[in-house]
């Protein structure tokens, strides 16, 4: 009702009043507003959590300006029991060999005049100081004839990967010479399939007559990933 009035009313008084009005609304969008900080969005970790990574906590968004300090956190990987590292009070920091196992978190403190607000970032983990080992490599499964479907299965790793990808491999008849199956579409008799080199399963073309094929599974921690690749199936026939 009060911006109603103010473009209704004449003369100076109503233009003073909307000027004060932008003054404020420009000022507040500025963060230059009195109070202590309060966060509008929490502060996020970024990097690998592995041992030697460099690790990175943002200040996340705050109501007003302010100057910010850090304390990196150490917590059980059920993100409990959770303990403040000496010394790591850096936006910045390295994880050791005393953080395998456990998840990493910064908080973010914000000061201004009118006092100080604190809050904890989102969480990484949990540290690994290797990367994934492999106990089982992948294998393939299916009929090795074209636009049948084959699929990638019973890998295994060790210290807990937190993503996974597969790659397929088109080799010579020996098994050798492989490249990288790239994107794209196979067509014949009017049937079409997508030639998608990534994925756990893949529907074989007649581009891959005559060749074996061999899948890649990679998978990741937080210190590193690592490759692991199957053994080359039977030559695909028509």
């Amino acid at each position: 009702m009060t911006a109603r009035r103010s473009r209704l009313a004449k003369g100076s008084g109503a233009l003073v009043g909307v000027l004060v009005a932008l003054a404020l609304g420009a000022a507040a969008a500025s963060g230059d507003t009195t109070g202590p900080p309060v966060s509008t969005a929490g502060p996020i970790l970024k990097g690998s959590p592995g041992v030697g990574k460099k690790m990175q906590v943002t200040n996340g968004s705050w109501s007003t300006s302010a100057t910010f300090s850090y304390q990196w956190v150490r917590c059980a990987a059920t993100y409990q029991a959770c303990s403040m590292i000496p010394g790591a009070t850096a936006a910045t920091y390295i994880p050791v060999a005393a953080d395998v196992g456990h998840v990493l978190e910064a908080r973010v403190t914000a000061t201004n005049a009118a006092g100080s607000a604190s809050v904890l970032s989102s969480g990484k983990g949990p540290v690994e100081a290797k990367p994934p080992g492999v106990t089982h490599r992948p294998w393939i499964r299916g009929t090795t004839k074209v636009w049948e479907t084959v699929s990638e299965t019973d890998t295994r790793w060790t210290r807990d990967p937190y993503m996974f990808r597969d790659r397929w491999l088109r080799c010579s008849a020996r098994g050798d010479a492989c490249v990288r199956i790239r994107g794209g579409r196979q067509c014949a008799n009017g049937f079409c399939v997508p030639e998608n080199g990534a994925g756990s399963d893949y529907t074989l073309t007649p581009r891959d007559v005559g060749h074996r094929l061999r899948v890649q599974a990679m998978a990741w921690n937080g210190a590193g990933h690592t490759i692991s690749t199957s053994a080359p199936t039977q030559i695909i026939r028509k």
